[in-house]
Order: C-alpha cells, then structure tokens, then sequence
C-alpha cells in the first residue's frame, strides 16, 4: 500500500526530480556539426530553387496568350546546383520517418521557426532536447545520405559502359 509519507520525503523527492543543470544552451557544436549545418542550409536553398536541370523557358503557352493575363516569370530565379551530395541528403530525408525528430529539423530549418525557446515549449520539449533531436537527426540524415551515395556511386562503377574521369 501506498504509505502517505513517502510523498514529503526528500530522499525520494531528488530521485525524482530532473537533472540539475542550465535547460536553456544549446549543447557544445563540432567542427562536424558546423559542416552538418552548412549542408542542411545547402539542401534548404537546393529545394527552394524552381528550376533543376533545364533552363528557364522563354516561351509563353498558348493558354497563357489567350488570356493574356499571365504573370510574368521572374528572369535569373534561384538556380539549384547539381549536387549528388544533395541530392543524396534529400533522398535521405524523404526516407526518414514522420517523427519528433523529423519534425524538429523542419521546423528549424525549412520553417524557420525563431525563437527555438517558443518551438521546443510548443512541441513540450525542453530547448536543450530539441538541439539534441536536431543534432542526432542531422547525424543520421548524413548516416543515410553517404549510404545513398555510395549504392549509386557502386551502381554506376558496375555500368559496362562507364568510363571513369581522370581526376588529374
């Protein structure tokens, strides 16, 4: 049976409370994180992009002569790089899961959402934790991305009629 004292008694009380310690830093970055980041941004710029592997078109359809009402194309819009790398992360990141951690990295990086502070109370995460989610998820998602590019780099070595480039 459950014993009335047990709930004022100190000792119990700190076995059961959280971890001391600052919730509010985001934890320590590596030289390996910066570089994580930097893709990440990469691969936001690369999925924002409208065109991937052809020029913009210089045409106007004939549905948009009849109307004449089109709204023009914006001349030089953002063009993205082709990048096995990218392209590779993005494949990746389709590939993971709907999660929490998922969740966290689109709201930090293709959402934008600021301050993180607001983010990580409206997920009911601590802001500390939601660095972590978004650091593990990045790992992961590079995990996955040079898993990627190393199946189709393999793919493509076994092709009868690939020839390799001299890198020299």
């Amino acid at each position: 049976m459950h014993n009335p004292k047990d709930q004022y008694d100190t000792e119990a009380m700190s076995l059961a409370a959280p971890a001391p310690g600052s919730d509010d830093q985001e934890p320590a970055a590596t030289a390996e994180d910066g570089d994580l980041d930097d893709l990440c941004e990469r691969w936001v710029s690369w999925c924002s992009t409208r065109r991937f592997y052809a020029p913009a078109p210089n045409y106007v359809n004939i549905l948009g002569q009849m109307s004449g009402t089109t709204k023009p194309v914006r001349p030089n819009g953002p063009d993205a790089a082709n990048s096995p790398e990218i392209m590779a992360l993005h494949l990746a990141y389709l590939g993971q899961p709907d999660a929490l951690d998922k969740r966290v990295f689109e709201l930090y990086y293709v959402h934008r959402i600021r301050p993180i502070k607001r983010a990580a109370d409206a997920l009911k995460i601590s802001q500390r934790h939601f660095y972590r989610m978004l650091r593990d998820f990045r790992r992961r998602l590079r995990l996955s991305a040079r898993g990627i590019l190393a199946g189709n780099e393999a793919a493509r070595d076994a092709l009868p009629h690939f020839v390799p480039r001299d890198v020299g």
